[in-house]
């Protein structure tokens, strides 16, 4: 939520860091344990069929390759939280949960007009040839130009179309987020009680928020999940972002929904 997304962030780092730790600490003891047993079988020994030994052997063969196949899940887990933790450390995706979101976005569609306005002209001068207005450009360069210029067939020189049309696809896209969000930072925390449920509009959270005076029975629990619904024990509430789909959401669960 707005009010503590890095905390949350951070969170979750931490918590994929200490369950990869966890996990590589239970894979080292399972694979000790396959160790250990295997030391008492030496090496190349059969299971002598009929021999006293032999129900022990099997057992201890059966229990290497139990410890053995959990060492491995238990590596694979470990690089599973270690990827994740990786990811959401290094996730630059803008969430409309930062409160710096509105910021970022606006630093983010000043890069993208730029480039996008690099690109046309890049193009421009590629097609009149004009290497030297090229260079006037902010951040050309020669090896830039070169790598341009040098397609096997004129049609490929420059940047490609689908480069500019994915980029101004990006523009719009963010244009429209920073709308939203602007929209949003109008509004302000107010709250009001319907059919016995509290429907607070968070803007310090970023969540539309439905509290009831008890826990909803299971019907009314599986209602708010497929309407996008979670319950979060922090705010004790159940919620999901502030936004018109959210705000719809909220609106056709509150019109079906009878209290018990």
């Amino acid at each position: 939520m707005k009010h503590n997304y890095h905390e949350r962030k951070q969170r979750r780092i931490d918590y994929a860091k200490q369950q990869a730790a966890k996990c590589e600490q239970e894979s080292t003891r399972r694979y000790d344990a396959a160790r250990e047993i295997s030391s008492f079988i030496p090496p190349g020994q059969p299971i002598l069929v009929g021999h006293y030994s032999e129900k022990r052997h099997r057992r201890d063969l059966a229990k290497i390759d139990n410890y053995m196949r959990k060492s491995i899940e238990a590596t694979d887990k470990a690089t599973y939280y270690r990827d994740k933790a990786e990811i959401v450390e290094n996730n630059n995706a803008i969430s409309s949960d930062n409160p710096d979101a509105l910021a970022l976005l606006k630093e983010k569609l000043e890069r993208l007009t730029a480039m996008q306005e690099f690109m046309k002209q890049t193009n421009k001068f590629i097609k009149k040839n004009d290497k030297d207005a090229f260079l006037k450009l902010p951040s050309a360069t020669e090896a830039l130009w070169t790598e341009l210029t040098s397609a096997a067939s004129r049609w490929d020189i420059g940047y490609p179309h689908y480069r500019l049309s994915n980029n101004n696809a990006v523009i719009r896209n963010t244009k429209q987020r920073i709308a939203k969000l602007e929209k949003l930072t109008a509004l302000t925390t107010q709250e009001f009680t319907f059919k016995g449920v509290r429907v607070v509009q968070n803007v310090e959270a970023n969540r539309i928020q439905l509290i009831f005076p008890g826990k909803p029975v299971e019907k009314v629990r599986e209602a708010l999940r497929h309407n996008g619904f979670t319950f979060c024990r922090e705010e004790m509430a159940w919620q999901r972002q502030l936004n018109n789909a959210g705000f719809s959401a909220a609106k056709f669960f509150l019109r079906v929904y009878t209290p018990e």
